[in-house]
């Protein structure tokens, strides 16, 4: 999915619905956990209590594959107590190949203090840096969230009009991030990106150089088009 940044208000007020009906509430952090949002895990970050988190990617930065869940305590003693033989094994389930590179990954990222570096340094200056690409006659909504970003490419940034979906702007835009070098997603019209943890100041501002780059270049090739002004 697209990088969609909630407002303060929202997560309170979903812990709030939860409780009061008894809702179990699953966080699936398999983008957002070990680091991405400057908190090991983003319902730190929120402020929110799952009973279930799923996990993957992070854990062992993509080296080998690795999923896992976490089972808070409500829901484990329901299934200790109550739930008889508990079969989720899976062919590969624990193996011990993928538990060593989460270990050792995981290990790395505390020696190299990298949670708190996005949370105090890098992501503050990708925040500050990635914002003013909101200026760009295309941009809307250019936000980050720790080391997460996203932006909506606008037909007009005063009213909010979109692309018609047909043009695939968003692919459009991706075509020309691949060819200078940059790694940007497309989501619809929605561009995204998850730099890697280790980024200095320096790489920060060379990705901003170039989103702003192809924003240009994809500017260009809508109005040689006719489709903006």
């Amino acid at each position: 999915g697209g990088v969609i940044i909630p407002p303060a208000t929202y997560w309170p007020e979903i812990q709030r619905i939860v409780d009061k009906y008894g809702i179990l509430l699953i966080s699936d952090e398999v983008i957002c956990a070990f680091g991405r949002l400057g908190h090991w895990f983003a319902y730190e970050k929120f402020g929110y209590k799952p009973d279930l988190v799923t996990f993957a990617k992070g854990v062992t930065s993509g080296y080998i594959p690795l999923g896992g869940v976490m089972v808070g305590d409500r829901v484990a003693k329901v299934l200790i107590e109550k739930g008889g033989e508990f079969n989720h094994g899976y062919t590969y389930s624990g193996h011990p190949v993928a538990c060593a590179v989460a270990l050792a990954n995981i290990a790395i990222m505390e020696r190299e203090n990298l949670v708190e570096k996005v949370r105090t340094d890098i992501g503050p200056y990708l925040a500050e840096k990635y914002g003013a690409l909101n200026d760009h006659p295309l941009v809307s909504n250019a936000e980050t969230c720790g080391f997460v970003a996203g932006l909506v490419l606008v037909k007009n940034k005063q009213t909010g009009e979109r692309f018609d979906e047909s043009l695939s702007v968003g692919m459009l835009c991706r075509k020309h991030c691949f060819a200078n070098g940059l790694v940007m997603r497309a989501v619809g019209d929605r561009m995204i990106i998850a730099p890697p943890l280790v980024m200095t100041h320096a790489q920060i501002d060379e990705m901003v150089a170039l989103i702003l780059l192809c924003l240009d270049l994809t500017w260009q090739e809508l109005k040689a088009a006719g489709h903006v002004q």
